[in-house]
C-alpha cells in the first residue's frame, strides 16, 4: 500500500510521461492499494488537464488518482497538501521530471515493508544528454559514492510510516530531498536495484543555475537544521575526497569548473542579504 505523491508546477512537458511510467509498473502484489497524487501548485499551463486525462490508464493498472490545484506555486506546501490527502502511511515523493523503470514501486513496497524506519529510493540513472558539456559533468557525478554507491533519493524517495514519523509538516526550505535523506542513518537507507531516470540540466549555464540552488539548499538547511548534518555522508561533505576520483582532464575540468563557480554565486548571494531561491515561498 503506497500513496504516490508528485509536486508539479507548470509541468505539462513531462506530467504524462511521468504517469506513464507508473501505469506501466509490474510484478505488483496481488490486491495491491495504491494511491497516485499530483500536487499541480500554481500551474499556469496545462498539468491539471494533462495529469486527469491519465486517470482510466492509471484506474486500469490499480491506481486510484487525485489530482490537486493548488493556487501558489511552492513545492513544499505541495508536499504538505499532498501528505493531507495521503490515505496510507507509506509515501513516495517524486518528482514530474523523473521517469521510474517498470519495476519501481514494487521494489520499494518490499523495502519499505519493515516494521522499523526506512528511507528508500532507486538506482538513479542519467540519460544521454545532448550537451558535451552535460555528459562530461555526469561523467564524473555518477562516479562519486555518493551517487554510486549510496542512497542520494534526488527525484524520488519513499519512506514507510515509521520513517515518515520523523518530521511532522515539511519545512519552508528549498531542499526536501536533502531534508528528508538526513533524517535517517546511512545505514537506514536502502536501494532498489530497478532504476529511475533522473535528467541532468543540459549546458553549462544550466548546471551552474540548478547547482547554485542545490549549494543554497543545503547552507540552508544546515541553518536550519543542524543536527542532521550528522547522517551526511563523508564522501558528500569533503570536496577533497571528490578530487581523489578525478581522472578524466575534460570531464574533471567541467566538473571543477561547474562546482566552483556555482558555489561562489551561492557565496555572493548570501553575503547581499539572504539566498536567492527563499523568494516567493
Amino acid at each position: 500500500m503506497l500513496s504516490v505523491i508528485i509536486p508539479s508546477n507548470n509541468e505539462e512537458s513531462c506530467i504524462q510521461t511521468c504517469l506513464d511510467a507508473i501505469v506501466a509498473q509490474t510484478d505488483l502484489p496481488d490486491g495491491h492499494d495504491m494511491q497516485v497524487i499530483v500536487a499541480a501548485n500554481g500551474c499556469t499551463d496545462q498539468t491539471v488537464s494533462l495529469a486527469q486525462a491519465k486517470e482510466v490508464a492509471l484506474k486500469e493498472a490499480g491506481f486510484d488518482l487525485l489530482v490537486l490545484d493548488i493556487p501558489v506555486g511552492n513545492k513544499m506546501n505541495a508536499l504538505n497538501e499532498g501528505d493531507a490527502v495521503a490515505r496510507h502511511a507509506a509515501r513516495v515523493y517524486l518528482d514530474a521530471d523523473i521517469v521510474i523503470s517498470p519495476r519501481v514501486l514494487t521494489e520499494l513496497s518490499d523495502l519499505l515493508s519493515a516494521e522499523k524506519p526506512v528511507y528508500a529510493s532507486g538506482a538513479v540513472r542519467v540519460p544521454r544528454s545532448k550537451s558535451l558539456i552535460s555528459r562530461a559533468y555526469a561523467k564524473v557525478w555518477t562516479s562519486l559514492p555518493f551517487v554510486r554507491d549510496g542512497v542520494p533519493g534526488i527525484g524520488l524517495y519513499a519512506v514507510n510510516g515509521s520513517g515518515r514519523a520523523r518530521w511532522a509538516e515539511f519545512p519552508k526550505i528549498y531542499g526536501d530531498d536533502r531534508f528528508v535523506r538526513l533524517q535517517f542513518k546511512p545505514h537506514e537507507r536502502l536501494k532498489t536495484k530497478a532504476t529511475y531516470d533522473w535528467p541532468l540540466p543540459e549546458g553549462f549555464a544550466n548546471l551552474v543555475h540548478v547547482r547554485h540552488r542545490w549549494r543554497e539548499g543545503n547552507v540552508e538547511l544546515a541553518e536550519a537544521f543542524p543536527e542532521l548534518e550528522d547522517n551526511d555522508s563523508e564522501f558528500n561533505k569533503s570536496f577533497s575526497n571528490m578530487l581523489r576520483l578525478l581522472k578524466t582532464p575534460f570531464s574533471s575540468a567541467v566538473f571543477v569548473t561547474v562546482y566552483l563557480v556555482s558555489n561562489a554565486r551561492a557565496r555572493r548571494s548570501k553575503a547581499r542579504g539572504g539566498f536567492v531561491w527563499r523568494r516567493g515561498r
